[in-house]
């Protein structure tokens, strides 16, 4: 098995992380806003109260619908083409309104 990267509660503002080897990272309560996580790897990572707003999650790999309801997101978060914007509306932290 791979190291675990724990990243939980760090602060990586516009950090570029890009092809990151994430898988089963914990990666809770980041504030990874603006960071850039181009074609990294979310294979079973946590990403409960993780802030990706502004972030850049572009052909991020095994990134799952459910991984993103639990983290804040915002309109300009770069989302990977096979996840759907609109079926996150109502289900991440940040269209329930909750603030950090």
């Amino acid at each position: 098995m791979h190291p675990v990267v724990n990243l939980q509660g760090a602060f990586i503002r516009h950090t570029d992380l890009s092809n990151s080897d994430l898988r089963h990272a914990d990666l809770s309560r980041v504030d990874a806003s603006g960071a850039v996580f181009r074609n990294s790897d979310f294979l079973d990572a946590r990403l409960s109260g993780a802030i990706l707003r502004g972030a850049d999650l572009t052909d991020a790999q095994n990134l799952t619908e459910a991984q993103l309801a639990t983290a804040i997101l915002d309109e300009h978060t770069r989302l990977p083409a096979y996840i759907d914007r609109r079926t996150l509306n109502g289900q991440s932290r940040e269209a329930m309104g909750v603030e950090l």
